[in-house]
């Protein structure tokens, strides 16, 4: 996570989320700033994992479900919103696998798991093809 984020409340962190979950959703078509631009997305999934770690250790598995759905359904949709510059909806699509592997690690004991991700899987590769 971002270091400047250590310090933060909890408060604090759920508004900085809600401002870079817009942030991505709403990107500007300049290229300039790519770097600050993937930057704010680490930042995004990394306050994403790190509540939905906090709601795990809770034992507040539906919460920790939703924190991490949350992140790959932003990202995911971003990738497909074709308003969006092309070159943005890449690198959402790149950075998929982090909300989708810490899903996968949530799914391995769950009941229903395996179709939860076999779902999440094929809906990205169908995705994939038909964009790119």
């Amino acid at each position: 996570m971002a270091e400047s984020n250590i310090q933060l409340s909890q408060s604090e962190k759920l508004d900085r989320f809600h401002q870079l979950e817009t942030a991505i959703r709403h990107c500007p078509n300049q290229k300039q700033h790519v770097s600050i631009q993937e930057a704010h997305l680490n930042e995004y999934i990394d306050l994403g994992l790190d509540m939905a770690t906090k709601a795990g250790t809770a034992n507040r598995v539906q919460l920790q479900e939703s924190w991490l759905k949350r992140v790959y359904k932003t990202l995911f949709e971003t990738t497909l919103d074709l308003v969006e510059p092309e070159y943005w909806r890449e690198l959402c699509c790149d950075y998929l696998y982090q909300p989708l592997f810490a899903l996968k690690h949530l799914y391995r004991n769950h009941p229903q798991g395996k179709i939860r991700i076999r779902a999440l899987y094929q809906e990205l590769a169908v995705t994939s093809r038909y964009l790119y």
